[in-house]
């Protein structure tokens, strides 16, 4: 059984893991705008790791110097313009191998099959997306945590330090490079530190 402790450290990655999913599958909006403005002003004032706090206080800056317009605007730009070849891929395969659609796509499918664990009805981004990614990280805890099966934690470190870690990073590298990215940029930094806490977190859940 888990004590009350490590159900709010569950509760913790997975509102974590809604938030970065919050930055990247839709335009920012006013409800989301203020939202993460009370969540950042709150995340500020805590020491987590380099990229986390960088990331953080970068964000928050975003949102305190830039409007809504302007967020959204960069969003386009970088995720939705069908012009340009300019914006932020958003499938590992095409930074670890180069390409979308590679061979990450299908490890990361044969990943899924052996956690037994199957794609939901109606989602039509590839498994490497980082949608899916992250709802197939938070799944894994939550099986997880109600699982007695301690070697089930194996997936979320391949996870992890297969695909997604070294998905951040390049995901970071592409948005310094790139000139529309500037709350994006906070945002990837962001999220490449918090996967690094996440790293820590994982498989630390004790049963009994």
């Amino acid at each position: 059984m888990m004590d009350t402790e490590e159900k709010e450290i569950i509760r913790t990655r997975l509102r974590l893991l809604d938030l970065v999913k919050s930055f990247y599958l839709e335009e920012p909006d006013s409800e989301k705008m203020g939202r993460w403005r009370g969540t950042f002003s709150a995340l500020t004032k805590e020491t987590v790791n380099g990229d986390f706090d960088r990331g953080a206080r970068e964000i928050l800056a975003c949102l305190q110097e830039r409007s809504l317009e302007e967020l959204k605007e960069e969003y386009y730009k970088l995720f939705t313009d069908p012009f340009t070849d300019k914006g932020l891929c958003l499938e590992a395969s095409f930074y670890l191998d180069g390409r979308s659609h590679d061979k990450t796509l299908v490890e990361l499918r044969t990943l899924l099959a052996q956690a037994g664990i199957e794609k939901s009805e109606g989602v039509y981004a590839t498994e490497d997306s980082l949608g899916v990614m992250l709802d197939l990280l938070a799944r894994l805890i939550e099986e997880d945590a109600r699982s007695a099966e301690k070697s089930r934690g194996k997936y979320q470190e391949e996870l992890l330090n297969g695909y997604l870690i070294p998905f951040s990073k390049k995901l970071v590298d592409a948005a310094i490079e790139n000139e529309f990215a500037c709350f994006y940029e906070a945002c990837s930094r962001f999220f490449c530190g918090y996967l690094e806490l996440e790293k820590g977190l994982t498989g630390t859940v004790a049963y009994s």
